[in-house]
């Protein structure tokens, strides 16, 4: 920029901040009158990790952000500059002296740094107790995960080939296994040509070698022991998710079952989560879960004294794991008519699943899985405008916000797994990634042809947040009116089922259990047992039927 391009963006900014009354996520102001104060360097560490941003010195936000009496710009310039000095790597911003109602002030731009360099830091504290990141319009010292999270842009994480202790080849599912690597020889003939199956695992980073066999050096007796020993008999065994048996008659009929002699091989993480028959067994929280909410918040419904309307946990391989999410939340997201298999009347549902399958397996394939992370699960929040998908971890690489939907150079932080899941089958049929991994392009496509909001993106350094709107919230005038056409209904007979209301009103079971919710606390509706129904009814506890 020109230097008056610079005086006028400074305006601008202090104008703003005369509006709103107090610095911005974006602007930092210090009076810096007789020294530069000792935070600077917060904020310049801040600025450097974040999105960068702008400093301004010399203006007073006690006194509506007006210029210092007596500020020289001159030295405080220099000031800034030897501040500079002190951050590891090194900060460069520019640094301009800018007129400004009869005065001069010092502004600054701070870009932010290429992911290879951060975390920017205090030198003098070190990269753990120096690093900042902006928040708000103060500046906050990261935690120790989010100083890993940068750091590990460094080099490309190993995280997921990692080998799971305690697994064997017999914790990985037969029929995904023999998926993996039928399409593999499929899409590569040349490459494997002559290639036994146990090579090919190996290579894919499905197995890897345990380097301490065990002591007796026969470690194939001593797990299957083992194995019976710690799973117990079947009052105590975890229940598998469907699909985790599967297909081993099959697999064995075909020659693709896993050679039980190499007994010095176990399954990495990778290999585990994709083709495993339940990984929960050694990451029990590697897994998702869906929370739904009657409401439009958490604090909405919590601080009411309500309940969530369902909790579930989602176990098993990573295929079958966005199987069942999408089903769950197609269930409790679509009324009756969608479902209609005439197609009279139907109407298309909340979220189209093509979205859902893909929100949630990008979450899956592309969450944080160092140690640090692997006590954190994948969250699906269901609210009554909107569907919030949740991993651990950021964006990565050269990935950014604004590329998220056509990165020239995408980057995958757990790569063995996303090179795995390109050949993992559904158990429905077709592949986890498909069509190159476009996944959030095709997201962006479907949204827009169906007429619905693009999703909507936020992520830290320690979180990823996307976010699709419900397609009927309009439609519907938002929850207000669920309550109100369920006392319409219930003036018109005795008692309804939520089916019954369901069918008849052409919502969701959320929707219903919105409803319901706030008739029952207000104190307008109340549940009875009336044989012969099977089901619970409902009914109006003061009925005005004509």
């Amino acid at each position: 920029m020109r230097d008056d391009d610079y005086t006028t963006k400074m305006t601008e900014l202090i104008e703003l901040m005369r509006i709103i009354g107090n610095d911005t996520q974006q602007c930092e102001v210090k009076e810096s009158k007789r020294k530069l104060s000792s935070t600077i360097t917060d904020t310049l560490s801040a600025f450097s990790n974040g999105s960068g941003g702008y400093i301004i010195l010399g203006l007073s936000e006690k006194a509506g952000f007006t210029p210092v009496e007596g500020f020289n710009a001159r030295s405080m310039q220099e000031a800034l500059s030897q501040a500079c000095e002190k951050m590891t790597p090194v900060v460069r911003p520019t640094i301009m002296t800018c007129p400004f109602e009869g005065t001069n002030l010092v502004f600054a731009q701070v870009e932010e740094m290429l992911p290879r360099d951060k975390p920017c830091f205090v030198t003098s504290l070190g990269a753990y107790s120096g690093s900042f990141i902006r928040t708000g319009d103060g500046d906050r010292r990261m935690t120790g995960y989010e100083v890993e999270r940068l750091m590990e842009e460094h080099a490309q994480p190993v995280y997921d080939a990692e080998m799971v202790a305690g697994a064997s080849v017999e914790d990985l599912n037969p029929a995904l296994v023999h998926g993996l690597l039928e399409r593999q020889r499929e899409l590569h003939p040349h490459v494997f040509a002559g290639h036994s199956d146990t090579q090919m695992l190996q290579e894919l980073r499905v197995l890897t070698k345990d380097e301490q066999p065990s002591a007796d050096g026969d470690e194939t007796e001593g797990n299957e022991s083992a194995g019976s020993e710690d799973r117990g008999s079947e009052e105590t065994t975890p229940r598998r998710p469907k699909g985790a048996d599967e297909g081993t008659d099959h697999a064995r009929e075909h020659g693709n079952s896993i050679d039980p002699s190499y007994a010095n091989l176990r399954p990495t993480l990778a290999g585990l989560l994709a083709l495993g028959r339940y990984p929960q067994q050694f990451h029990p929280r590697l897994n998702v879960t869906i929370a739904v909410f009657p409401g439009t918040s958490r604090a909405e419904v919590f601080a009411q004294g309500g309940h969530l309307v369902t909790a579930e946990s989602i176990t098993g391989p990573i295929p079958v794991m966005i199987d069942d999410a999408v089903d769950s939340l197609m269930t409790w997201t679509a009324g009756p008519a969608d479902a209609d298999p005439s197609g009279a009347g139907t109407h298309p549902p909340d979220y189209p699943r093509l979205v859902l399958r893909e929100s949630i397996a990008n979450a899956l394939m592309h969450r944080d899985y160092s140690p640090h992370a692997r006590g954190t699960q994948v969250r699906v929040n269901v609210y009554t405008n909107r569907i919030e998908v949740i991993n651990p971890g950021g964006l990565f690489g050269s990935v950014t916000h604004n590329t998220l939907g056509n990165p020239i150079m995408p980057s995958a932080r757990n790569q063995f797994l996303v090179s795995i899941l390109e050949a993992t089958p559904y158990p429905d049929g077709g592949y986890v990634i498909e069509n190159g991994g476009s996944g959030y392009q095709q997201i962006e496509a479907t949204l827009r042809a169906e007429g619905m909001e693009p999703a909507d993106i936020d992520h830290t350094l320690d979180q990823f947040t996307f976010t699709v709107s419900r397609r009927r919230a309009l439609d519907d005038l938002e929850d207000k009116n669920f309550a109100q056409r369920i006392v319409t209904l219930l003036e018109q007979r005795p008692s309804a089922s939520v089916r019954d209301i369901m069918v008849d009103l052409h919502l969701s079971p959320i929707a219903v259990a919105t409803g319901l919710r706030a008739l029952l606390n207000k104190g307008l509706v109340e549940s009875v047992t009336a044989q012969p129904h099977p089901q619970k009814q409902y009914r109006l506890l003061n009925p005005h039927i004509a």
